[in-house]
């Protein structure tokens, strides 16, 4: 089975990423991805940003798409709206992302609260499928910030993703750990690197932004830190989750709707926490690793899907 797959943006962007892992694990399953031309199935990945400078530029940039594209078509919905603290942006982001869904024969998301918000803004049924769990690269050497205790944060820097909270997490513990932050700003958000360095700095606090890595030296950074955190509360999924775990990282999570769920799905696989406090995982930094990634079924999972709507 052919299936056609759209992602549009950078390589390096998460979901982008996603689309890639999924096509390669649902290849196992008699799945060939195809970029373009004649196929039996078309799977596009839909977040605002990827498609367009805003959310109604977005929206009416995928179903002009939409409409001429193979069918059935199946769209894997992210950042999905619904809880944003800004009602108005959350209202043009439901508008946009129920246009979206009609353009689409089904839709998939991440999270079981992903999909009541799916059901509360268009009245569709949405799948849920697992993030898929990567497969690291061979990492390298430790960095050179490895030498003493660190607490570490992968991916983007960007506005509430919780780096300030993991500084002063750092700056409560009496170690004064070092913070590694496992990336570079998001695009527009350069400021929030000197911000971070101020606050830090007025702590007492070590920070490290590495700036973009390749795939070895993430992997590498992330097995090298003591202490994994996900301190984003609001994140719809999180592909940072899943990277932890394919780096056989159990990290501290702050708790929210997406944590909650996957420490429910996946016992063991996470330390969720309401207030960051690192005292018992820089004691005893083994409890932050795990003897193998969770299972993951993303693969079989969209391949069933793909045959299912074929079926019909």
């Amino acid at each position: 089975m052919k299936v056609r797959v759209a992602a549009p943006g950078p390589a390096g962007h998460g979901v982008v990423r996603h689309a890639a892992l999924v096509a390669e694990r649902a290849a196992a399953h008699g799945i060939e991805r195809v970029d373009g031309g004649a196929a039996d199935v078309t799977h596009a990945q839909f977040t605002d940003a990827l498609w367009g400078a805003d959310i109604a530029a977005a929206a009416a940039a995928f179903t002009a798409w939409a409409a001429g594209v193979p069918r059935p078509l199946v769209v894997t919905l992210h950042d999905v709206p619904g809880a944003d603290p800004d009602p108005a942006r959350d209202a043009r982001r439901t508008a946009g992302y129920a246009r979206v869904v009609a353009a689409a024969d089904a839709v998939v998301v991440s999270a079981e609260h992903e999909a009541a918000k799916v059901a509360a803004f268009s009245g569709r049924v949405a799948t849920v499928v697992d993030l898929p769990v990567p497969a690291p690269v061979p990492g390298g050497a430790a960095p050179g910030w490895a030498d003493r205790p660190t607490l570490g944060v992968l991916g983007f820097l960007y506005p509430g993703k919780g780096h300030a909270e993991v500084l002063d997490a750092a700056a409560r513990h009496p170690s004064r750990p070092r913070v590694v932050a496992a990336g570079g700003p998001s695009p527009g958000h350069g400021a929030l690197v000197a911000a971070l360095a101020r606050r830090a700095a007025a702590a007492g606090v070590d920070l490290v932004v590495t700036g973009a890595l390749s795939d070895a030296d993430l992997t590498a950074a992330a097995r090298a830190v003591t202490v994994p955190v996900v301190p984003g509360r609001s994140v719809s999924a999180s592909g940072t989750l899943a990277t932890w775990w394919g780096c056989g990282r159990r990290p501290l999570a702050a708790r929210g709707a997406y944590v909650r769920e996957q420490a429910a799905r996946r016992p063991g696989a996470l330390t969720p926490y309401d207030d960051l406090d690192v005292t018992a995982a820089l004691a005893d930094p083994d409890g932050t690793w795990l003897p193998a990634p969770p299972p993951c079924g993303a693969g079989v999972a969209h391949a069933a899907l793909y045959r299912g709507l074929r079926a019909c």
